[in-house]
């Protein structure tokens, strides 16, 4: 069945900058496609008139020398997620411009957070029983078996994954799972798994 106590999704930006020193009126150009993952955020927590308060998003930027950051917004504290891009691209700065000093994680506004470090220091919180690789290869989703329970999606850029956040998922044996036979966007992908996830929980 799986999805009964959350979802967890990893978005891992291997060319997407970690400093916040991007133009908004060229956010394509000067952000290493951050603009991939906004739509990624949109996603997983917008729906048509509400916001999924279930849902964690931990974004690991790995495209400059502020890299490796990771930033998580919590569906159950965040506010005012707008679904524009633009209005995504100003939180994303202001979240990654933010005076944090110390080591560990840093709530800047409600719900989100910021911290040092790559996939490494998230998979402590990963779903073991469904930890799901969102990749081309894997076997349907829709025929996939999943384990009663919270779910972890992780997925890539159009870059794929990094080689230490594959390493991780293969040493945790991460199931790959897939969402159809064509190559679609990410969030477009990660929009798909999230209706197979509602279908599933809804006929529990």
């Amino acid at each position: 069945m799986g999805d009964d106590g959350g979802r967890r999704v990893v978005l891992v930006a291997q060319r997407a900058s970690g400093s916040g020193r991007f133009r908004l009126d060229d956010l394509p150009s000067t952000s290493g496609r951050l603009d991939v993952h906004l739509r990624c955020l949109r996603a997983a927590f917008l729906l048509s008139h509400g916001l999924r308060r279930d849902v964690t998003v931990e974004l690991v930027l790995l495209g400059d020398r502020e890299a490796p950051r990771v930033v998580r917004l919590v569906g159950a504290s965040l506010r005012f997620l707008r679904p524009d891009e633009r209005a995504m691209a100003v939180l994303m700065q202001k979240i990654l411009t933010a005076e944090v000093g110390s080591e560990g994680w840093h709530e800047v506004r409600p719900g989100c957070f910021v911290s040092r470090g790559g996939t490494a220091t998230l998979e402590a919180d990963w779903h073991p029983e469904n930890l799901l690789w969102l990749d081309e290869t894997g076997e349907d989703l829709r025929a996939a078996s999943l384990a009663p329970g919270p779910v972890t999606l992780v997925l890539g850029d159009h870059h794929g994954l990094d080689d230490a956040t594959r390493a991780i998922l293969e040493g945790r044996g991460a199931k790959k799972v897939s969402i159809g036979p064509l190559s679609v966007h990410a969030d477009d992908a990660l929009a798909v798994a999230f209706n197979e996830l509602d279908r599933r929980a809804s006929a529990r």
